[in-house]
């Protein structure tokens, strides 16, 4: 039997595109954990709790505002924690469940505040993937949803290239995420999303041990299947049957200059989580030109090709 857990709570955190999905499907398969699709309710508590600061140093938002009203800000959080759990306990106990999670990828770029909100009030499970796979499949989900979500606004407007702003996105998620987890030893875990897929088994046994459930072969058997209720969330990962590592190291087939321009961006991080360096190697404006002219000299070629075929 499991021991006695501290808190009822888990938070799923993790740059989008790292894994939180798959991980929101492995709790809620737990049959006494309840993980519905994304609520976004610690982003909306976070910016809930967004202030500005005025002429003279004056901060202006909701818990300055309330306590001139008499509310002091350790009364204002817990009863904003209060709310966002409040949720999560009242759908977890129409599941029959006793425990309740949480998953919005986009949480991420709102830790400090969550932090400040419930950072010692629930267990967090963290998920860091290589950041070039992120990258590429961050561009995916914005493709597919035909916008770059709010949270993103900031990198598309300071990068040229998608994938150099990912890049960006993924490294400032990543820090954040390891800083999160060496301040709070005690109730966050951090995973590799490679690990989870390549040994599911050993990875959920420690997911287990550390929230405080017992753990069994029948957990894994029925994360993959078809949920009652979608919500909103990850789209690719409900088109596999699964857990697998086919999205591993898709980053190798970008272009080599792709992939320096990312590494040199990624690459610190990526060592710090434990990922080998990759090599970025430098391309000159000359080889840049000779690569452009031998790209127009074979357009020209497959274009006349098709013509004369057509004649």
């Amino acid at each position: 039997m499991a021991s006695e857990a501290a808190h009822d709570g888990i938070v799923v955190l993790g740059a989008p595109r790292s894994g939180t999905t798959l991980m929101r499907r492995i709790l809620n398969a737990h049959p006494d954990i309840a993980c519905p699709g994304e609520t976004t309710l610690l982003a909306a508590c976070a910016r809930f709790l967004q202030s500005d600061v005025i002429a003279e140093g004056l901060d202006v938002g909701v818990v300055s505002g309330l306590q001139f009203a008499g509310f002091d800000e350790e009364y204002v959080l817990k009863s904003l924690r209060e709310f966002a759990f409040g949720f999560h306990r009242e759908y977890a106990r129409r599941e029959g469940k006793s425990r309740w999670a949480s998953k919005s990828a986009f949480d991420v770029y709102y830790l400090d505040t969550i932090e400040r909100l419930c950072g010692n009030d629930a267990y967090f499970v963290c998920l860091v993937r290589h950041g070039l796979d992120v990258a590429c499949s961050l561009k995916d989900l914005c493709d597919a949803n035909g916008a770059y979500l709010m949270e993103i606004h900031s990198y598309i407007k300071r990068y040229a290239s998608p994938l150099e702003a990912f890049s960006h996105a993924w490294v400032d998620a990543t820090l954040a995420t390891r800083a999160f987890v060496e301040r709070h030893p005690e109730n966050a875990l951090l995973l590799r999303y490679e690990d989870l897929t390549a040994d599911p088994v050993a990875v959920t046994k420690r997911i287990a041990e550390f929230v405080h459930v017992d753990w069994s072969p029948d957990w894994l058997s029925g994360v993959m299947a078809p949920p009652d209720s979608y919500g909103l969330g990850d789209f690719k990962t409900y088109g596999k049957d699964r857990i697998d590592t086919d999205s591993v190291g898709r980053w190798r087939t970008l272009s080599e200059h792709t992939i320096g321009m990312m590494a040199r961006i990624c690459n610190p991080a990526l060592e710090m989580s434990g990922y080998e360096r990759i090599d970025a190697k430098e391309r000159t404006v000359q080889e840049a030109r000779r690569r452009h002219e031998l790209r127009l000299r074979v357009s020209s070629r497959q274009a006349k090709a098709k013509t004369r075929t057509a004649d």
